[in-house]
């Protein structure tokens, strides 16, 4: 047995952070982009501004994922995240945090996706 069974894996990722208006139909267009260009989102976060969102889309294929938003006109940032997999249980994102902070590792924001009832 490992010694947290609550942490099935650990990566690093890529995030892109895309500057979008703050207007119906907006996410649906970047979305639309990388559905055509096949760059597979594992996650994503929307946060509003006055008069943009602030789109961070972990993907699959960085450079693919820039080249293809830019082209189309977008700002588009990058940086490596951690991707962690854990056990979709009570309990099973608590026990990997608490490591983290245990080890001083500090978390500036985060977001999540999950399928319900997979382990």
């Amino acid at each position: 047995m490992s010694a947290n069974p609550t942490l099935l894996q650990a990566s690093i990722g890529h995030q892109i952070s895309v500057f979008i208006e703050n207007r119906p139909g907006t996410l649906g267009e970047v979305i639309d982009i990388l559905r055509e260009n096949r760059i597979n989102m594992l996650a994503l976060s929307l946060s509003e501004g006055i008069d943009i969102g602030y789109l961070r889309i972990a993907v699959d294929k960085l450079a693919e994922a820039k080249a293809c938003l830019e082209k189309a006109g977008h700002l588009v940032l990058d940086k490596p995240v951690i991707l962690l997999e854990v056990a979709n249980k009570p309990g099973g994102l608590a026990s990997a945090i608490d490591r983290w902070a245990a080890a001083g590792i500090n978390i500036d924001y985060a977001y999540s996706a999950n399928s319900p009832g997979s382990d």
